[in-house]
């Protein structure tokens, strides 16, 4: 795998968890293209500000290092430039859910055929413990200068209401389990959100928690081409760290509808005939 590698001094904290994502992610790809699924060469990927948005100097491949929050923008205009590219972004939760969170929506909504993978450890981690909006209740934050008293976002629940066509729940140390639902996303037409666990060890650290109330949905037959059936399971986990909570992780849903790119019936850059006419602008005074 090391040639997916950029060989840079990765800077993520010994032990992060981001390492899991990371090497879940380089699996995910170099097994799809020995499977022939896909070609490295038309990959891009965009990445956010943050530990989430680290991953850009780690992984060799065509990418864009986008503003807080706008990384998921900048993949979905890639992908409008050239519809024949494969584009990949990866944010943070503070990125995709509160400087993002209109980026968010609207690709859902709208499908556009892009694959997002959010790093979600419940807090503003590299700027030392702000609460983001999937922090818990009775987190103290820095911003706020007390305990956060708010309910936490349900993302998983907004992306199947807003129109998603592919939505799941990774956990960053279950990297095989993670690497088979990136290869999922990345196979899947249409708008792919992971929504990542990946416990900060520094400032928010849930491992613990999470790894004793979590479940595979593929262990219990769950059926992710039923929506009604996906919203249930959505709504099993509100993020509130709750003793009793079961918190199901795996592909809810799965669905197929008209992509963005394909209702606009948008036409790779590239394969555009342009005809600049300089004497018109010749005519222009100011």
């Amino acid at each position: 795998m090391e040639d997916l590698r950029t060989g840079y001094q990765i800077t993520w904290c010994p032990g992060c968890t981001n390492f899991g994502i990371y090497t879940a992610i380089i699996s995910a790809l170099k097994e799809l293209e020995s499977e022939g699924k896909i070609d490295r060469r038309k990959i891009v990927f965009t990445s956010g500000i943050g530990c989430a948005g680290k991953i850009h100097n780690y992984l060799n491949l065509s990418s864009f290092s986008g503003l807080h929050g706008r990384a998921l923008s900048l993949g979905v205009g890639i992908k409008m430039g050239n519809p024949e590219l494969t584009v990949l972004v990866f944010q943070g939760d503070g990125d995709t859910y509160n400087e993002g969170i209109e980026h968010f929506v609207s690709s859902c909504k709208e499908n556009a055929d892009v694959k997002l993978f959010v790093h979600n450890n419940q807090v503003f981690a590299l700027t030392t413990a702000q609460h983001t909006f999937t922090t818990e209740e009775g987190f103290y934050s820095k911003s706020l200068g007390m305990k956060v008293f708010e309910k936490p976002l349900n993302p998983i629940t907004l992306a199947l209401v807003s129109g998603a066509t592919f939505v799941a729940r990774g956990y960053a140390l279950w990297v095989d389990h993670l690497k088979y639902i990136m290869k999922e996303a990345i196979l899947h037409k249409g708008f792919a959100f992971v929504d990542i666990i990946q416990p900060c060890i520094v400032q928010h650290d849930t491992r613990k928690y999470y790894e004793t109330h979590m479940y595979k949905l593929e262990d219990v037959g769950h059926d992710p081409t039923n929506f009604d059936e996906a919203l249930k399971k959505a709504l099993e986990y509100d993020y509130t760290l709750r003793e009793d909570a079961k918190i199901p992780v795996g592909i809810f849903y799965k669905g197929s509808r008209i992509t963005l790119h394909e209702g606009l019936k948008v036409q790779p850059f590239y394969k555009i005939n342009r005809e600049l006419n300089l004497d018109v602008l010749n005519q222009i005074t100011v």
